[in-house]
């Protein structure tokens, strides 16, 4: 919720935080400095006292504090609002992190003194979570399962399907890396032809003692040390993007999931030729156009019968069955939102299905269901 350049951040139970949007450095903490000594030294080993500040917590922190209210403060402008809770007391929180960011990820190398739980709000950035504890555990709810990492497990959800998480430990430190929601549709659309439903479901509990575990896990780390301390990874957006899409791929093709069974019946390539993935943001990039597959194949630079091969060898289904499948896929989601106000037919006419009959055929066999029923299931919302 925005507030003249405010945001206010809300606590489970307790009150809320009422913050300006600005970046908080280690010099910008509220509570005093006798207090934030007292607080920080709990942080700090006892043989420090003449180390360099950050060599204190061995790492170089970008943020640090004091207080809970600091670190809302902080990483609410540095990535996005969420709602938090100390598990104990807020006044004497300490805590220390190093946050990077690139387009695609956000990093967070951080320690805390103590406790805290965290809630995503629906004005949060939506984001594939990966949580990687070195001293203390996290724990979150997914559904009616409540999971915590353990050794030899890394954690990784969506977090606006995650319930509560849990940051226990005193203190607990981490890596939590966060890649960007879009990056990860971007790839199951390129995966997979059928329009996708909101949740992917996927397996919140990875074990890093298998191969796939170990494939996610490493790419997951080594992007964390290309972006702690000053790594080079944020000052190459060409090769964070790969990495990206790399991690989301990986994550598609050997997490456990939703569609991870239709995956391995169909055999799908883990990354479509180079024509065809281009062909695919195109058509994502332009969907409510009026396209033609002459378009595509020109935008792409390859000939039409090339990109109709490519599609048929890749994704089982012809440029223009993916573009079609994506345009369900947009339509269904417009007849789900509760504030959308428009009409099956002026909905059908956004999506270019020009035959409202042949729309509702074609959606009920996709979807189980008519439009129709989508929409009045939608009305009931309001």
């Amino acid at each position: 919720m925005l507030l003249r350049g405010k945001e206010v951040i809300r606590g489970f139970a307790g009150p809320a935080y009422l913050i300006e949007i600005g970046h908080t450095s280690r010099d910008d903490v509220s509570c005093g400095k006798e207090k934030e000594s007292s607080c920080m030294r709990s942080l700090r080993p006892e043989n420090t006292a003449r180390a360099p500040e950050h060599e204190s917590y061995g790492f170089a922190p970008t943020h640090e504090g004091a207080n809970f209210e600091s670190m809302v403060q902080a990483f609410s402008a540095g990535y996005g609002v969420f709602d938090g809770q100390p598990l104990s007391n807020d006044r004497c929180f300490a805590w220390a992190a190093d946050l990077r960011r690139t387009e695609a990820f956000t990093m967070f190398h951080s320690v805390y003194q103590s406790s805290w739980t965290i809630r995503t709000l629906d004005e949060s950035p939506q984001h594939l979570a990966f949580y990687m504890p070195y001293t203390g555990s996290f724990r979150l709810s997914v559904g009616k399962r409540t999971v915590e990492s353990g050794a030899g497990h890394l954690l990784m959800a969506n977090n606006h399907e995650a319930g509560d998480r849990v940051i226990q430990g005193g203190p607990h430190r981490s890596d939590v890396l966060f890649l960007d929601w879009k990056v990860v549709k971007r790839a199951l659309a390129s995966l997979v032809e059928t329009p996708l439903s909101e949740s992917l479901d996927l397996e919140p509990v990875l074990d890093l003692s298998t191969q796939p575990g170990q494939l996610i896990g490493n790419l997951a780390r080594t992007v964390v040390q290309g972006m702690r301390d000053g790594g080079p990874l944020p000052s190459s957006p060409l090769a964070a993007a790969a990495m990206s899409e790399t991690l989301a791929h990986l994550v598609i093709r050997f997490g456990r999931h939703r569609l991870s069974d239709h995956l391995e019946k169909r055999k799908v390539a883990l990354i479509a030729p180079w024509h065809v993935r281009r062909a695919i943001d195109y058509m994502h990039a332009n969907i409510a156009e009026p396209l033609t597959m002459t378009m595509v194949a020109d935008d792409v630079g390859v000939s039409l019968r090339a990109l109709q091969t490519g599609f048929k060898a890749f994704r089982g289904t012809s440029p223009a069955g993916y573009l079609r499948t994506i345009r369900l896929q947009a339509a269904r989601e417009q007849l789900r939102d509760p504030t959308n106000q428009q009409s099956v037919r002026e909905i059908c006419a956004i999506w270019g299905f020009s035959h409202a009959g042949r729309f509702s055929i074609v959606y009920r066999s996709t979807f189980g269901e008519s439009p129709r029923d989508t929409r009045l299931r939608a009305e009931r919302l309001r």
